[in-house]
């Protein structure tokens, strides 16, 4: 039985080292997505109207969302990784 609790620490300690590489590059483009918008908006006035700068700013609050949901995960699998580590090293 014990044999069995540290085989699955170990499994949920590799794949929480697996999402926080990945939920960290998925939040940091989601943020680049939404300041670069942002920027470009402020520098070149949309000619078109109201309808598509409404467009926009919806896509820049699904990004800015994504990239909260994305730090969120991130930051979770973090410290459940920082959490298997230390219970690893307790019990081992």
């Amino acid at each position: 039985m014990f044999g069995t609790g540290v085989a699955l620490m170990v499994g949920l300690l590799v794949v929480a080292l697996l999402v926080v590489p990945v939920s960290f590059g998925l939040a940091a483009r989601a943020d680049a997505k939404v300041r670069r918008p942002a920027e470009s908006r402020a520098s070149y006035p949309n000619p078109v109207g109201a309808v598509a700068v409404a467009d926009v700013k919806v896509r820049c609050d699904r990004w800015r969302q994504l990239a909260t949901r994305a730090w969120l995960i991130c930051g979770g699998a973090s410290l459940v990784a920082v959490a298997v580590v230390g219970a690893l090293i307790c019990v081992g």
